[in-house]
């Protein structure tokens, strides 16, 4: 296993590559280096964590056109879905990956946290 993405903040890697074929990677909108959630609300926190997950596939040799699953954990989805739809089409446009959302209790004030799957050739 490849450790893609350490964090300085936290006490886990928010990047792996295993088996050589699949990136997988948990991203929060918190910025490295902070250990708070960027303000703005959640559609701030999803844009964090879409600038986050550029980097990751970058440092993978991929790009988001490679990325087939998605899980959303929400504080409040029924809240904020519909704001969250919006920025996840704004990113990710005709190629839209699998996606499931979820309502869960979250840590550090986050009001979302996402877990992706991409596969590298």
């Amino acid at each position: 296993m490849e450790f893609l993405l350490t964090s300085a903040t936290f006490p886990f890697s928010a990047a792996v590559i295993h088996s050589g074929s699949t990136l997988e990677a948990v991203l929060t909108g918190i910025p490295e280096g902070s250990n708070a959630p960027v303000t703005g609300g959640v559609t701030q926190e999803l844009r964090e964590i879409f600038r986050q997950l550029d980097h990751v596939l970058a440092l993978a040799g991929i790009t988001k056109t490679a990325v087939c699953s998605v899980r959303l954990y929400l504080a409040d989805v029924l809240r904020d879905i519909a704001a969250v739809n919006s920025v996840y089409e704004e990113y990710f446009g005709k190629h839209p990956p699998n996606r499931r959302a979820y309502g869960v209790t979250l840590q550090s004030g986050m009001l979302i946290e996402a877990a992706f799957v991409a596969e590298i050739p």
